[in-house]
């Protein structure tokens, strides 16, 4: 009898490990796509998080999802530090600038690939609001990848698309989580030329679920179905902490744009760790050993280290990690505004460049209550509604204007306390 390749454990999942556990799995789904047989299907659990499960019926037990598990190779597809150079970085397009949620350099290496007929992979919306990696090959679709995504989008065949697309010579950029992009290299099993990839400095991901329930909430306070929705929107109050910032669209075609506190309690949320799928908490990827050719960010806290003009709209943090990513940052230099800087200062406030996110306590009980009173769970979340008030609107009307900013604030501390 062969021995079994697989460990089963609850909700009939299926581990490769000894001692089999969710958090072995980043979801990435390079074991579904690579296995000829279709014995492996990703399906989701009761919290929301997709997991492969295994077709004992179909499965040969040969192995070929073991060889491409990201969680199994992490340290095979990480690059060496010595090669990283560090920069902060602003697109000159100020459409595209206002359009990104930060810099906008996905914008200008996308638009880059695309001018030599390639496909750029990235995360984007449905019609209902479902998050997919998808390809574009036009910039006019560009603007569905742009932006934030606060959860896990599903890689479905894209790792299979991405390898014909390569072995027919075109170029390919894709852009993920760090174990998104460690699936991708782990599937393909070889270098491309003509492949570029950026890894993003991740918190980690919550599931579907959460976020469904949320978007539920919205279409009920404002009476239609929502068809749109944009993460850390800065037509308002500019790029500076503005993850208050929403842009909701409903299916009419009507528009809200500012501070919600429906979606504000999913930000809590989210800052406060409960909700990541179990994996993040042992992340591989969190570190300064990147596995893209560029890693892309926030660059917050940039003012403490650079005087770059423009900063309210957005600046970027880049990590340049290997030849092909420092080539392709030459072909788009003319675009953008770049000064040098440092990995140390870029990890000061983005703290998952070097470290693990932590699971809370409450962590063990979040997908529960969100099954039993999801209203009552994301209504806990809406802390100080008067202070998020405030502060959104100092933003707001301190935009460009820093010294007025600080002073609000001031003013704000004492009316909020």
């Amino acid at each position: 009898m062969k021995q079994a390749i697989y460990s089963k454990i609850d909700n009939n999942m299926f581990f490769k490990n000894i001692s089999p556990s969710k958090s072995d799995c980043c979801g990435c789904s390079a074991c579904e796509q690579i296995c000829r047989n279709h014995a492996i299907t990703m399906q989701e659990d009761e919290e929301g998080f997709l997991y492969p499960i295994v077709d004992s019926l179909l499965c040969i037990e040969c192995s070929a999802c073991e060889k491409v598990c990201p969680m199994l190779h992490s340290g095979s597809v990480k690059n060496r530090i010595e090669d990283t150079e560090a920069y902060a970085a602003i697109n000159r397009n100020e459409e595209t600038l206002q359009q990104s949620s930060s810099g906008g350099i996905f914008s200008a290496i996308s638009i880059s690939i695309l001018e030599k007929e390639g496909v750029v992979y990235g995360a984007a919306f449905d019609n209902n609001l479902q998050l997919y990696h998808i390809g574009v090959e036009d910039i006019r679709s560009l603007n569905k990848l742009r932006g934030s995504k606060y959860l896990q989008s599903q890689n479905r065949n894209v790792y299979s698309e991405i390898k014909e697309q390569l072995k027919a010579g075109r170029w390919v950029y894709y852009t993920g989580t760090g174990c998104q992009v460690a699936g991708l290299k782990c599937f393909l099993r070889r270098p491309y030329s003509t492949l570029i990839t950026s890894d993003l400095i991740c918190h980690g991901t919550p599931s579907h679920k959460v976020f469904d329930f949320i978007v539920s909430q919205m279409e009920h306070k404002y009476k239609g179905k929502v068809i749109k929705y944009s993460f850390r929107d800065k037509s308002i109050n500019g790029w500076s902490c503005n993850s208050s910032s929403s842009n909701i669209q409903r299916k009419d075609g009507i528009k809200h744009i500012g501070y919600d506190p429906v979606m504000n309690s999913y930000f809590n949320a989210f800052i406060s760790n409960a909700m990541n799928r179990k994996t993040c908490y042992h992340c591989p990827f969190a570190t300064v050993e990147r596995t893209g050719d560029i890693t892309l960010a926030d660059y917050w806290g940039v003012k403490k280290y650079h005087a770059i003009n423009n900063n309210y709209n957005g600046v970027s943090a880049i990590l340049v990690n290997t030849e092909n990513g420092e080539k392709l940052l030459d072909e788009i230099k003319e675009k953008i505004t770049i000064i040098k800087t440092n990995i140390e200062w870029i990890a000061d406030e983005n703290k998952n460049l070097t470290e693990k996110t932590t699971q809370p306590i409450s962590r063990d009980t979040f997908y529960q209550k969100l099954s039993n009173n999801p209203t009552a769970l994301m209504n806990s979340f809406q802390r100080n509604k008067l202070k998020s008030y405030t502060i959104y609107h100092i933003k707001r009307i301190c935009k460009h204007n820093a010294c007025l900013f600080g002073i609000l604030m001031k003013i704000r501390d004492l009316l909020c306390k």
